[in-house]
């Protein structure tokens, strides 16, 4: 797995061996930045059900002023805090080891801000309305929010607006923002 461009573009970074995570493709990611492109700059990036974090190390990479990732998975929190370390950008990133939900409901008590959140959920877990129902009680009002789905997966998504949908082989991007 390698960053796809910024100031750390061809770096190869860490992975999780198997397929427990399913690493957002190069192709998919590129296609994400080309969407939201200078909107990274100097953003505040969540990165939800991160994986392997490669989305927000790739934000951070095109100039993200900071970085949050939420994952569960211990073997894969090491490994974003190792990417983060080699690439020097341990400052701008912050892991947290936790369901998506309770980390979510802390960072609301924290009074946290972000300008783009990305959420890449396991395929057919019915985790995307949960965890916007939890984002309808952040301040959120500014923010765009990215969910990469299976294209056939059907969202809901009350309270937000749909400004954009794009599908790449089996996989959807839906960007939302706060009606």
């Amino acid at each position: 797995m390698r960053i796809i461009g910024g100031f750390h573009r061809g770096r190869k970074i860490k992975s999780i061996n198997g397929m427990n995570t399913r690493p957002t493709s190069d192709f998919v990611r590129e296609a994400l930045f080309n969407i939201i492109g200078s909107d990274v700059v100097g953003s505040c990036f969540l990165d939800l059900f991160a994986g392997t974090g490669a989305v927000g190390i790739e934000a951070l990479s095109r100039g993200a002023q900071n970085a949050i990732f939420i994952e569960k998975n211990p073997i894969a929190c090491s490994i974003i805090k190792q990417n983060l370390l080699d690439l020097k950008l341990i400052g701008k990133g912050r892991v947290i080891q936790s369901d998506v939900i309770s980390a979510l409901k802390k960072l609301i008590l924290e009074g946290n801000n972000f300008d783009i959140i990305f959420m890449d959920p396991p395929y057919f877990k019915n985790n995307i309305g949960a965890t916007l129902d939890v984002l309808k009680d952040f301040n959120v009002a500014e923010s765009i929010i990215i969910i990469q789905h299976p294209k056939d997966e059907l969202l809901k998504f009350d309270g937000f607006a749909c400004c954009k949908h794009k599908q790449y082989g089996r996989t959807a991007l839906t960007f939302l923002t706060k009606e």
